[in-house]
């Protein structure tokens, strides 16, 4: 649902594929869910004011550019809460493990055009104001698998351990998300849409480290 208010590209991959979207289920965890807000970490929450602004930001952008493919609002909604909670857990392990990402490191993923930059928010449903935050969970997120791969696992086992890393960690924070937005399966470790049947395609943000859909820069 939305909330209340109212050219060639390559994709950036990363070492494991991508599974799914990250969201949340209140658990029989209601209680857990304060007041106002859209979704809950550990101490940090994003209130539903906060969450119909960045909502609002995102759909201005598209309405400034009528050619870029809009997905429905529900999915729209989905996918800016997506990105706050992958913020939230990945950026707790990284704080965890000692990883950082640096500025350069930022700016090589988003680039310095600010059109490539509105076109990397339109393609992955990021509001420009979290853009940079996103790409520093990207950064995070590759230097995360590469430390798990680091042994020499198969992929397999990578992404295995990842999974169960974020799950974990996921759990550790009590995530949670406001019924009125979606729910979590925390053994899928996904987000499910709270009109499941309303929704063709799953929404963004994911559970595993993303993959941003870039401009071609070549």
């Amino acid at each position: 649902m939305k909330p209340m208010r109212g050219a060639r590209r390559r994709r950036v991959a990363l070492a494991v594929s991508v599974l799914g979207v990250l969201g949340i289920l209140v658990l029989g965890g209601c209680s857990t869910q304060k007041a106002g807000s859209a979704a809950v970490a550990g101490d940090n929450r994003l209130t539903e004011t906060e969450l119909t602004d960045l909502f609002d930001e995102l759909d201005a952008l598209y309405e400034t550019n009528p050619d870029a493919q809009r997905l429905p609002d529900d999915q729209l909604t989905l996918s800016v809460l997506s990105w706050w909670i992958n913020e939230q857990v990945i950026g707790t392990i990284a704080r965890e493990r000692d990883l950082t990402a640096t500025a350069a490191q930022v700016d090589e993923v988003l680039g310095a055009d600010p059109a490539q930059r509105d076109a990397i928010a339109l393609s992955n449903g990021i509001p420009p104001s979290r853009l940079d935050a996103a790409a520093q969970v990207f950064v995070l997120s590759n230097a995360l698998t590469e430390s798990l791969a680091a042994g020499g696992a198969p992929a397999e086992e990578v992404d295995a351990q990842l999974v169960a890393l974020l799950r974990q960690t996921a759990d550790d924070l009590g995530v949670s998300v406001s019924p009125r937005f979606g729910s979590w399966n925390s053994e899928a470790v996904t987000v499910e849409p709270r009109n499941p049947d309303r929704l063709s395609a799953p929404a963004g943000g994911v559970v595993l480290p993303p993959e941003l859909n870039a401009p071609d820069q070549g």
